[in-house]
C-alpha cells in the first residue's frame, strides 16, 4: 500500500531501479564509451556458455578501460536471450562446422548420457564450442549494430567532453 501512496510503482522503479543504473552508467564516461559497454555487454551476454558472461565482460571492460560494473549489469540483463539463443547458435554452428549434428530433445540427450555418458559430455562440448563460434559470427555485426546505434543515441543525451 506504501507504494500505491507516494507516486505509485512506477515512481518507485525509477526511483530505486533505473535512476541509480543511469547514474551507474554515467560515472564519468564519454558517449563512446558507454557505447562500447553497451554493445560488448549485450553481445557477452548472449554468448552459448554459461558462466563465461562475467569474466568476458570484466575481461574487456578493465583492458578497455570501461564500466565494469555496467558492463556486467548489460551482461546479465542479456541472459534470457543467452537461454533463448542457446540452442539456435548450437543449431547454425553445427551446421556450418563439419561435426556430427546432435539433437537437442531430452529423451535423445539422456540416452546419449546412459549409453555412454563421456562420449556424451565429448559430444556436447564440441557442439558447445561450434556454438561460441556461430555466436562469434553473428556477434560482429551484432556488436557494431548496437555500437553505433548507440553511441549516436548517446551524444544526443549525454553531454559531450
Amino acid at each position: 500500500m506504501l507504494l500505491l501512496k507516494k507516486g505509485g510503482f512506477r515512481h518507485f522503479l525509477r526511483r530505486k531501479l533505473w535512476e541509480p543504473l543511469l547514474d551507474l552508467a554515467k560515472q564519468g564516461f564519454t558517449p563512446h564509451q558507454l557505447a562500447l559497454t553497451i554493445a560488448l555487454g549485450s553481445g557477452f551476454g548472449m554468448i552459448p556458455f554459461i558462466g563465461l558472461t562475467t569474466v568476458l565482460c570484466t575481461f574487456w571492460a578493465l583492458r578497455l578501460r570501461l564500466n565494469v560494473a555496467f558492463t556486467i549489469v548489460i551482461g546479465y540483463l542479456m541472459q534470457p536471450f543467452q537461454l533463448a539463443l542457446y540452442v539456435p547458435f548450437v543449431d547454425l554452428g553445427q551446421t556450418i562446422f563439419p561435426v556430427t549434428p546432435i539433437s537437442f530433445t531430452l529423451e535423445k540427450l539422456s540416452r546419449m548420457f546412459q549409453a555412454d555418458w563421456l562420449l556424451a559430455l565429448q559430444k556436447l562440448w564440441l557442439a558447445n564450442l561450434v556454438g561460441i563460434f556461430a555466436w562469434l559470427l553473428c556477434f560482429i555485426p551484432f556488436g557494431l549494430a548496437v555500437y553505433f546505434s548507440s553511441r549516436k543515441v548517446l551524444h544526443r543525451v549525454l553531454p559531450t567532453e
